[in-house]
């Protein structure tokens, strides 16, 4: 049985997927919650981070030669 081996997804699998591990996020945050709210700083700087990436990664022009 191979564990890792390449696998391809269609558009709404990857929705479920997607779907699922954002109710697993909320579930973890309201069972944490009162460990969660101490670390809220980290989160806006995760969330920072993260959108100046893609703002940078999208607007980057690349050569297509």
């Amino acid at each position: 049985m191979k564990i890792f081996r390449a696998r391809t997804f269609q558009w709404w699998q990857v929705s479920l997927i997607k779907i699922c591990l954002l109710s697993l996020g909320i579930l973890f945050g309201l069972y944490f919650y009162d460990y969660l709210i101490g670390l809220l700083w980290l989160w806006w700087i995760l969330f920072v981070a993260t959108v100046i990436y893609f703002i940078f990664y999208l607007i980057q022009e690349k050569d297509t030669l």
